[in-house]
């Protein structure tokens, strides 16, 4: 019985430790999320700019506007600015998509390994309560035996 009880104590340290690991799990989880949800506002935004850039020239271009070398030059140099930013607001995303997917996952892992320490507590559960009810009627009956009642009783 000494095993068991030991075997129980084990398990609920166990679980307390399973517990800790989710919870940071699910803080880096939740804190993944909110870097990935900045990191696509950022990157919407950065689009709308560039979209808007863009929308700029095609205009200037169904009009007709004439433009010297120098204002062509300064509107392509405006033009490929505006796209490696939107490429560089792009990478934080990709990086914070594979964050968080990272993050799920170990969550998961968590949650499964919680999961199986307390149902491993459960069954560890019914055999100590199963070998309590032994040793109490082990016990009535050495009782019922010491004041001389013999079998079936």
């Amino acid at each position: 019985m000494q095993d068991e009880w030991r075997k129980s104590r084990q398990l609920k340290a166990a679980s307390r430790l399973r517990a800790m690991q989710r919870e940071r799990a699910e803080l880096a989880y939740n804190r993944s999320r909110r870097e990935l949800t900045q990191a696509e506002h950022r990157l919407k935004a950065e689009q709308v700019r560039y979209d808007n850039l863009q929308a700029n020239h095609e205009a200037l271009g169904r009009i007709g506007a004439m433009l010297d070398p120098s204002q062509h030059e300064q509107r392509l140099l405006a033009q490929t600015a505006a796209f490696q930013r939107l490429e560089a607001a792009h990478q934080p995303v990709i990086e914070a998509r594979s964050l968080t997917h990272a993050a799920m996952s170990h969550l998961l892992k968590c949650k499964v390994n919680e999961d199986l320490i307390d149902k491993a507590k459960d069954r560890l559960q019914v055999l100590l309560d199963k070998a309590v009810r032994e040793y109490e009627a082990i016990d009535i009956f050495d009782a019922q035996q010491a004041q001389g009642m013999g079998h079936g009783g």
